[in-house]
């Protein structure tokens, strides 16, 4: 198998619990705090987005950061459209820093190639 883990993270607590517990400083229920164990936040999580269309892309997620994998028919993420980003490979979006030792470097190498190889084989 891969570096990437494409099965959905298990979730830690319940929807009401994390909504309960974690509040912004408003007082607005639901802050954004992720679902998961802390092994988990660490790994590189994929997705296959988009495969009904005739350009699909993968979303690996790690920490705060995001990379959109695409073969360059255009992928779509937030405000980004396909025929915007048609000839982009790769999107890498961060909330702040992206804070990588070595061995995560090398690793997004691997990744990227693996979510290529996925849609190549989608495409076939």
């Amino acid at each position: 198998m891969g570096t990437i883990m494409w099965d959905k993270p298990k979730k830690i607590m319940t929807e009401k619990i994390r909504r309960e517990r974690f509040q912004s400083d408003s007082g607005i229920p639901g802050t954004y705090v992720p679902n998961m164990t802390n092994d988990d936040i660490k790994r590189w999580k994929g997705k296959i987005v988009g495969k009904t269309t005739d350009s699909p892309q993968v979303e690996i997620r790690k920490d705060s950061f995001v990379i959109i994998v695409s073969l360059g028919g255009g992928y779509k993420y937030k405000y980004y459209n396909r025929d915007g980003t048609k000839g982009i490979n790769l999107h890498i979006g961060a909330s702040g820093p992206i804070q990588l030792n070595f061995k995560e470097w090398d690793e997004m190498k691997k990744i990227v190639n693996e979510a290529r190889q996925v849609l190549r084989e989608l495409s076939d």
